[in-house]
């Protein structure tokens, strides 16, 4: 066994090793409280055709590191599966496979973990429900740089922590400040635009 795995097509293999590590180090920042794995590649993939493909598995629901972590080990593990039971192809030849079962599994546990995370961790936000609607800043401070976190209530009571930045630019925003959520971001529905409030 341990030697079918050492011998198997780094294809596969690198991208199975790749996926249980992000699993583990997702485990350790959750343990740890830090900022999720997911928030930096959101910002990089956000409005291309990668990030379309995991808007649909998902993404915006499931943190970036669980879906990438099920489809690198998916997708790894069913390459050395096919492999194994149909040696003599090219490794190429397993794509045919292998790519299908890494998309349809991802997005078949990530409709169910979905289901079950909790409201207030905010993966599910959409543009309309949250424009207009008053919030704090906890991850601070606002500015034109990486955007910070703001945590505002929904029309149901329920709390979401949503990404932002200054609708102004230029502005900066401390943190612990209240703002109000203007707009989204052009070309994104997961940043939000953001003004100070004020009761006048």
């Amino acid at each position: 066994m341990l030697q079918d795995f050492a011998s198997a097509s780094a294809l596969y293999l690198y991208p199975l090793l790749a996926g249980l590590c992000l699993g583990v180090l997702q485990i350790v920042v959750y343990f740890a409280g830090s900022v999720s794995l997911g928030d930096s590649v959101a910002d990089m993939i956000d409005g291309t055709s990668i990030g379309e493909l995991f808007d649909w598995l998902n993404f915006g629901r499931v943190p970036f590191s669980i879906l990438g972590m099920l489809l690198l080990t998916t997708f790894g593990a069913t390459g050395m599966l096919v492999d194994g039971t149909v040696p003599g192809l090219p490794a190429w030849a397993y794509l045919v496979v292998a790519v299908p079962a890494s998309v349809t599994v991802t997005k078949l546990v990530g409709n169910g973990i979905a289901k079950v995370l909790p409201r207030d961790e905010s993966y599910a936000v959409t543009r309309e429900h949250m424009i207009g609607r008053r919030g704090v800043v906890t991850l601070g401070p606002l500015d034109d740089g990486v955007p910070g976190a703001i945590r505002v209530r929904d029309e149901h009571g329920d709390l979401h922590t949503i990404k932002a930045r200054p609708a102004d630019q230029g502005s900066v925003i401390q943190k612990g400040a209240e703002v109000v959520v203007v707009s989204a971001a052009p070309g994104s529905d997961r940043i939000f635009l953001v003004i100070p409030f004020t009761s006048d």
